[in-house]
């Protein structure tokens, strides 16, 4: 069987190629060999070697000088080495010999050897003076330094280098017949959120398949939460249509508050997903599997919630790939405008579009708002955030960002944008 340590390095090696993390596991046909235990430890070097790819590769620089044209696998090996002493803390002898061992069938056993040694060597001068800043990368870094400050980036280059929290959102009818806290060994941190350390077997923790809660994320769950606050004295007669709905989450909040959900969806895979979901969760939705720049409503809604496809420079933390391939985030600027365009055709006079993406980037966030509004003079933004305000700040355009830095002594959130835009009655 193939060492585990020699499958990370290639399912790396994918993932620098373009793929997903998902994806590259998915298509690792040793990965699908190994047991749980091995196909845990893969995820850790691999997402570790990720998030710390910037600090990675300061630290080879000091002693490869050219680009390894011919073994190029070896310097994923490398990186996975390197992540394993430097931030790790695995055993130095264990980790350079199996390195070495690996290094042999690409004939590069010496190469690997030295520069793994001179590492173990310098270790400690390593960790003290290359900051974890470098890991964010400068497309994202170049953005975030017009309104952050130093501490800031630093602050989450910090956050983003530490293996993520899962956050467990309870149904309102269970939250209170069971000590959740006790149950999942987790924390109440918001609402019905229950934050619990990263679970490999997610199906296998209590009551998932009673269908009693769901995963999502802390920010994800901040835009229903706010349409529950704007509408809290007559939600039930409330009609929302949720775009961009799978795999369901907020679908499921809505449902779950009482509004009168219609949930669109173009991705027919991810549909799948939802009803899955839906399923097990015991709840309904009007499903439709359409796109909705292209698809034709009868009615107006009360509320039109967008999630708009986006850079996720704001999962940075939970998909740390993007912290190594460059997107070009031009043809969805282009895709979220229209959205919001389509939207203000669709909601009702005093109703609400929820603008949200899970980008921290000002084009995809702050900037599209104030375009909108520049162009749809019935609209305004709202501060509704109050209520919010330890997950982030609110904007001069009266919109919200969360940054993974914020609520950081409880394990920190993903990077998240909200606008709340009411359609003034003519």
């Amino acid at each position: 069987m193939v060492d585990s340590r020699e499958i990370s390095s290639q399912v790396l090696s994918d993932i620098f190629y373009g793929k997903s993390f998902d994806r590259a596991l998915l298509l690792n046909k040793e990965y699908s060999k190994l047991d749980q235990r091995d196909k845990s430890l893969v995820s850790l070097l691999v997402l570790t070697s990720l998030r710390r790819n910037g600090q990675i590769d300061n630290v080879l620089s000091h002693f490869i000088k050219k680009p390894l044209k011919k073994n190029f696998f070896i310097r994923y090996l490398l990186k996975i080495s390197v992540a394993q002493i430097l931030y790790l803390d695995f055993p130095e002898y264990s980790t350079v010999h199996n390195a070495v061992e690996i290094s042999k069938k690409y004939k590069s056993e010496k190469f690997t050897n030295a520069i793994l040694r001179n590492i173990c060597k310098n270790k400690k001068k390593f960790i003290k003076e290359i900051p974890a800043i470098i890991n964010i990368p400068d497309w994202i870094k170049k953005d975030l330094e017009k309104f952050l400050e130093a501490k800031d980036l630093l602050e989450i280059a910090n956050q983003i280098s530490l293996e993520p929290y899962i956050d467990i959102n309870i149904k309102n009818e269970n939250f209170n017949q069971y000590n959740w806290e006790k149950i999942l060994k987790g924390k109440k941190v918001f609402e019905n959120i229950i934050r619990i350390k990263n679970k490999s077997n997610i199906e296998d923790l209590p009551f998932f398949q009673d269908g009693k809660w769901w995963v999502q994320g802390i920010s994800s769950s901040l835009p229903v939460f706010l349409i529950k606050k704007i509408f809290k004295k007559n939600s039930k007669n409330k009609t929302v249509l949720d775009v961009g709905s799978a795999p369901g989450g907020k679908s499921f909040q809505l449902i779950d508050f009482g509004f009168k959900v219609s949930s669109i969806e173009i991705s027919k895979k991810r549909i799948a997903t939802l009803n899955s979901n839906l399923e097990r969760l015991k709840l309904n939705t009007k499903i439709i599997n359409e796109d909705f720049l292209n698809i034709d409503f009868k009615e107006k809604f009360d509320c039109i919630l967008i999630d708009a496809p986006c850079s996720g420079s704001g999962l940075m933390q939970k998909k740390p790939e993007m912290l190594v391939v460059k997107k070009d985030i031009s043809s969805l600027v282009k895709k979220q405008k229209k959205m919001l365009l389509k939207a203000a055709n669709l909601v009702k006079d005093g109703g609400y579009i929820i603008y949200c993406v899970c980008s921290m980037l000002s084009a995809e966030g702050e900037n599209q708002i104030i375009s909108f509004l520049n162009n749809q003079k019935c609209f305004s933004s709202k501060n509704h955030f109050t209520d919010i305000l330890e997950f982030g700040e609110v904007l001069k355009s009266n919109t919200f960002l969360v940054t993974p830095n914020s609520f950081q002594k409880k394990g920190g959130v993903d990077g998240f944008f909200i606008g709340c835009l009411i359609k003034n009655p003519n």
